[in-house]
């Protein structure tokens, strides 16, 4: 399946012709620190349950005037919308991901994290206090700035999934490194394994000066700061349906024993 066509600038001017925000197109998984900018649900914990209405058009629909009219007068009048059409499902559609997930991989202890429709209010820049997408991250917790993640991206450009760091560090990179010069054969294998690797692509900067050579399918990882994979508007016509949450989790199950791989290079243990 063809990504559409990107609605953002690249990246040399680094923003979004309506909220001015860096495009996730380019550089991949969602890059924000802080637990200010999160909501925090153990999914099998209450809240989060099983998606009894799926995403609709009328979620675009929504975030297209919320760009808009991105003030805050204008959602308070339209918040019910909001929870119903958007919050709602996403956060459903959260749940019930890492629910499965939490059932066919126990080993990996993935926490869920849920974005805010709201941006920083320190960091506005002259932008309007409302994002234009959401977003969740399937991670163990006690590694969240030190270990890779999944993640699955719902906005006005489309919506993206994938796995990847929250901000790859020089360190996780040399270690990353060093764990494909270990034995450059067993990465190989994995990205070959990829499902649908055709459809896939890796975001990231790339180094000025290449780190090193092996061939054309190890060197794009090796030689980038920020390395990670994913797919571009892949579930079609699904995207509106009750079958996401299982169709998404089947998606970021073939992408499992990267998730492994990046565990180790972080030598980062599993959990029985």
């Amino acid at each position: 399946m063809a990504s559409s066509p990107c609605r953002h600038r690249p990246l040399g001017g680094r923003a979004h012709r309506l909220c001015r925000r860096p495009c996730p197109r380019h550089r991949g998984p969602p890059r924000l620190r802080g637990l200010p900018r999160y909501q925090h649900s153990k999914a099998l914990e209450g809240g989060y349950g099983r998606m009894t209405q799926p995403l609709t058009p009328r979620a675009m629909d929504f975030l297209m005037e919320l760009s808009i009219n991105n003030e805050r007068p204008w959602f308070q009048e339209h918040r019910e919308e909001f929870e119903t059409l958007l919050h709602r499902p996403f956060k459903e559609l959260a749940g019930e991901t890492c629910s499965i997930m939490a059932k066919d991989f126990p080993g990996c202890g993935f926490g869920l994290h849920v974005s805010r429709i709201y941006r920083d209010a320190r960091r506005l820049f002259g932008r309007g206090p409302y994002h234009d997408h959401l977003w969740f991250s399937l991670q163990r917790e006690d590694c969240r700035n030190t270990g890779p993640m999944l993640w699955f991206e719902f906005g006005l450009s489309g919506t993206s999934h994938g796995l990847g760091y929250w901000d790859r560090s020089a360190e996780q990179a040399a270690a990353f490194r060093k764990k494909i010069d270990s034995d450059p054969k067993r990465f190989e294998e994995l990205l070959l394994a990829v499902p649908d690797r055709d459809k896939s692509r890796l975001w990231g900067d790339e180094y000025k000066r290449p780190k090193g050579h092996y061939n054309d399918i190890l060197d794009p990882w090796y030689n980038r700061k920020q390395a990670s994979i994913g797919y571009d508007d892949y579930f079609g016509e699904d995207l509106f349906t009750d079958r996401l949450p299982q169709l998404l989790s089947d998606s970021f199950s073939g992408l499992v024993p990267l998730y492994h791989y990046m565990m180790e290079a972080a030598e980062l243990e599993l959990k029985e």
